[in-house]
């Protein structure tokens, strides 16, 4: 045989057989096997009460606002200096190398944290931006080496955050790069150069009364045709004679409104809780990649469902643990494995249930064979490697899965599965 033919051949079988391998390796069964789309499992729909509904955005509007109605933070020193805990950790940076006692020095030094409380002005963000632990854009990760930490999980971001959001200023970094601020969901530092300071004749103009949000993912916006930015699903603007309001800033970093284009995808909230609007929401977050903290323009668990329920008016919390008290919480902690998936299936409501376990939410959305069905952006499942370590085998998007998402694997930790974790549910708009 040709020797070079032989050569191909056996670098077309070596080929073939790592691509068999990682195809047999590249996605869970629930991923193959359930049909990607979460309203598909909705046996009895139960549509939310009109007047509780009403209810719920009105709640929404004054929390959304509230950062406009105070003269200091709502948190005291300790709650706003939360981050400082890790000024005591081994914890790395992005060279994956242990961060120095100097840096941190240097970052907390910045901070300006006596100055707490001293500005206390108003301002609105003009950019989708990032609320960070501490003034700097360098990242913070725990040991890389250890299974579930490292990239994408950055200890120093906090969450992103949309336009037109009210803030509350509390102070400016040393370097005056940063402002410490509050919003209706998060606490942190913030580019200066995505906010503006607002006066009361802003605020009265801004707050309309009318407001309409956006339904679609990464959705261009125009102004007289032209581009302006691209935003993402639940971003909320004003509106006032037909005209929807965006924050703009001037060079005096005071913020002025501006106007953009209509958009099909811009609605009125709150948008009707019924089949067709929790469908189309669901189209535009199944399968998005994960993104800790609204890294990269993505979502993580938490964030997915808290913008999933935006346009409806509902307000939730941030993060996961916060979440888990948005609603009537019932404890599942004593129940075996058989009993917490009986008692999802008996008590959940579809799109208005919240799973819990420890550092991850996801939403109940229905059951298929018998088995209770969630939506949910994930990093990984738990895994055990052969010396006892602890793995990870990657899904890093948004899913519709079992609660047992993943038990096929042959290094599945069954005694750290998804199902085993799980602390309570949370029914939401009661």
């Amino acid at each position: 045989m040709n020797i070079k033919y032989l050569f191909v051949v056996i670098l077309s079988l070596f080929l073939v057989s790592c691509s068999t391998k990682d195809i047999a390796i590249s996605e869970v069964k629930d991923i193959t096997t359930i049909e990607q789309k979460p309203y598909a499992y909705i046996d009895n729909f139960d549509l939310l009460d009109e007047d509780k509904q009403v209810d719920h955005y009105d709640n929404f509007l004054a929390k959304y606002f509230n950062p406009w109605n105070i003269n200091e933070l709502s948190f005291s020193y300790e709650q706003a200096t939360w981050g400082l805990k890790y000024t005591t950790q081994e914890v790395y940076g992005e060279n994956h190398r242990l961060i120095s006692k100097e840096w941190f020095e240097k970052i907390v030094n910045n901070s300006n944290y006596e100055k707490l409380n001293s500005l206390s002005k108003r301002a609105i963000t003009v950019n989708y931006s990032h609320i960070r632990v501490f003034p700097t854009n360098s990242v913070i990760f725990h040991n890389p080496k250890k299974a579930g930490e490292g990239f994408p999980f950055d200890y120093n971001e906090n969450s992103s955050i949309k336009p037109n959001v009210p803030l509350f200023v509390s102070h400016i970094s040393l370097d005056k790069r940063w402002a410490f601020v509050e919003s209706s969901f998060v606490l942190g530092w913030i580019d200066i150069k995505d906010i503006a300071f607002v006066d009361d004749e802003f605020i009265d103009s801004f707050k309309t009364g009318e407001y309409y949000v956006s339904v679609s993912d990464n959705l261009n916006i125009y102004k007289d045709g032209i581009l302006i930015d691209d935003i993402e699903l639940g971003t909320i603007f004003p509106k006032v004679d037909d005209k929807l309001l965006l924050a703009f800033r001037n060079i005096n970093h005071s913020a002025y409104i501006g106007f953009i284009d209509d958009n099909d995808y811009i609605k009125q909230m709150p948008i009707k809780f019924d089949y067709e609007n929790i469908k189309n929401i669901s189209d535009e977050l199944i399968g998005q990649r994960y993104g800790w903290g609204g890294l990269y323009g993505h979502r993580d668990c938490s964030l997915m469902i808290r913008d999933f329920y935006t346009p409806f008016g509902i307000f939730l919390s941030r993060n996961s643990g916060d979440q888990r008290n948005d609603g009537v919480v019932f404890d599942l902690s004593n129940l075996d494995d058989n009993g917490k998936k009986e008692f999802i299936k008996n008590n959940g409501i579809p799109f208005l249930t919240i799973v819990y376990l420890r550092g991850h939410t996801m939403m109940y959305v229905g059951t298929l064979d018998g088995e209770p069905l969630v939506f949910h952006n994930m990093w990984g499942i738990r895994t055990k490697q052969k010396d006892g370590s602890s793995g990870r085998f990657i899904v890093g998007q948004s899913v519709v899965s079992t609660l047992d998402i993943g038990s096929e694997l042959p290094n599945f930790d069954s005694d750290n599965s998804m199902l085993s974790r799980i602390l309570s549910i949370t029914l939401l708009a009661q």
